[in-house]
């Protein structure tokens, strides 16, 4: 099972299998069967053969279909009673479906180590994966788009400075919470802000590529809510919905990541280091001519908040 990958899907299924056998050796069927499996929220379901939720093959040998439904390390338990009293466990990892957040694809980091095998695929994505959080991290953004309606504090009567990891690359709609009681109930209009760059103009595109807004601007007869430092007023007032992230990923960026996967990937042969392991990497882990390459590429993506010791 631990060389598998799976993705986040209720149509994809681990398939659990375990030989049961008895003192001599020989595959037998115990008097009860059992299998545990925990999910990575820590939720876990016990199956029975006796209530026909597990698959009998052959003698001593029973199955179980489960759906990767939750991206994570799974584990299960089988266990048989009687004179075959046996307890098998493993694990197996899911990865999420959404391979736009990998900033380093796993075919990109084959390609670089000239690997066209499969046998090493789990650590690979685990690399990828690893790489990508990391990098996020060490940024404070990330670099793919999400969809959604998030809350912010104002950062006065005129601005909201968008915090780490809250880049924005459009708004579909912008409200405020005028009491602090957590309705939204003012809808402003497209001529009542503005959203600005880095370098406090509104042009995205102005650069080489693509950039960012990190701040909206009250403009005409606005302002942002002021804060009622009071226990039972909210801090959020602003609701913007709208495109976050980057409107595309950088070259750079990539790059980036593909150092970092790299070097992760390496970790599969140090001593005492396994593939759950890895997501617990940080960017201090490269050695010193890597975390040179490293920075070249990643340290100007860095957010103002990170640049600014605030992170």
């Amino acid at each position: 099972m631990s060389s598998t990958v799976f993705f986040e899907s209720v149509s994809e299924l681990a398939t659990l299998t375990n030989t049961f056998k008895n003192q001599a050796g020989a595959d037998t069927d115990p008097p009860t069967i059992t299998l545990t499996v925990t999910d990575p929220t820590q939720a876990s379901t016990t199956y029975t053969f006796a209530l026909g939720q597990i698959t009998k093959t052959a003698t001593g040998v029973y199955t179980k279909d489960i759906a990767c439904s939750i991206d994570g390390t799974w584990t299960y338990e089988w266990t048989g009673t009687g004179a075959v009293a046996d307890v098998t466990a493993g694990t197996w990892e899911v990865h999420e479906t959404a391979l736009g957040k990998l900033y380093c694809t796993v075919e990109t980091l084959k390609s670089s180590f000239k690997d066209s095998r499969t046998v090493d695929d789990l650590e690979y994505h685990a690399a990828c994966f690893a790489a990508s959080r990391a990098l996020e991290q060490y940024c404070q953004r990330v670099f793919y788009r999400t969809t959604e309606a998030r809350t912010l504090n104002p950062s006065g009567l005129y601005r909201v400075e968008l915090p780490a990891f809250h880049d924005l690359v459009s708004v579909t709609s912008l409200k405020t919470d005028e009491s602090g009681d957590g309705t939204f109930e003012t809808t402003w209009s497209a001529s009542d802000y503005q959203l600005l760059c880095i370098d406090n103009t509104p042009n995205a595109n102005a650069g080489p590529e693509p950039r960012p807004y990190v701040r909206v601007k009250a403009v005409g007869t606005r302002r942002f809510p002021a804060l009622c430092y009071t226990p039972l007023a909210r801090s959020d007032r602003v609701e913007v919905a709208g495109v976050w992230g980057w409107s595309s990923v950088p070259w750079a960026i990539k790059k980036a990541a593909e150092i970092v996967a790299a070097e992760t990937f390496k970790l599969k042969d140090a001593p005492g280091m396994a593939t759950s392991g890895y997501e617990d990497f940080s960017v201090s882990m490269l050695d010193s001519e890597a975390r040179r390459r490293f920075a070249r590429f990643a340290n100007p993506y860095q957010h103002i908040s990170k640049l600014a010791g605030l992170a």
